[in-house]
């Protein structure tokens, strides 16, 4: 059923804009007006076969400040490209890999990070949620599986 869930959020993104992008360590997270997209696995933002953004830019920062790193600066250089554009299409692949495509050629894609977990839990990957809601669930993406929290 939780698929299921997901598959309805995304209907309802068709033809939304992305109206914000915040970032937090190596977090990306989306709003599309009510519905929101936390991402903890390896996403990247490409527009016409070129990288603008990824989760790992992070990576590489100054080791003083946490928003002196390439995820804030890239954000920083290509916002114009990514917010206040239109959801044109998504795609839930069949390993829960999550695919939008904005209507300027820009594509946010979301990568399951981890494979099945042996010394450990099932990482969270992403979640999608309706803001503001406590009473309806998260449905939240795991390495292997997918439930309503």
């Amino acid at each position: 059923m939780s698929r299921q869930k997901i598959k309805d959020y995304l209907k309802e993104l068709d033809g939304r804009n992305l109206d914000d992008l915040n970032l937090a360590c190596e977090m990306m997270m989306f709003c599309f007006g009510d519905i929101s997209i936390h991402s903890q696995c390896f996403t990247r933002i490409i527009r016409n076969e070129q990288i603008l953004l990824t989760t790992s830019d992070y990576q590489n920062w100054d080791g003083e400040n946490e928003k002196h790193n390439d995820m804030w600066y890239n954000l920083a250089r290509h916002i114009d490209l990514i917010i206040n554009k239109k959801v044109i299409e998504t795609q839930l692949t069949d390993t829960n890999d999550l695919l939008i495509w904005l209507e300027n050629d820009v594509c946010i894609q979301m990568f399951i990070s981890h494979s099945c977990p042996h010394y450990g839990d099932d990482r969270e990957q992403w979640r999608i949620f309706r803001q503001g809601n406590i009473d309806v669930p998260h449905t939240v993406v795991y390495s292997q599986t997918v439930q309503d929290e």
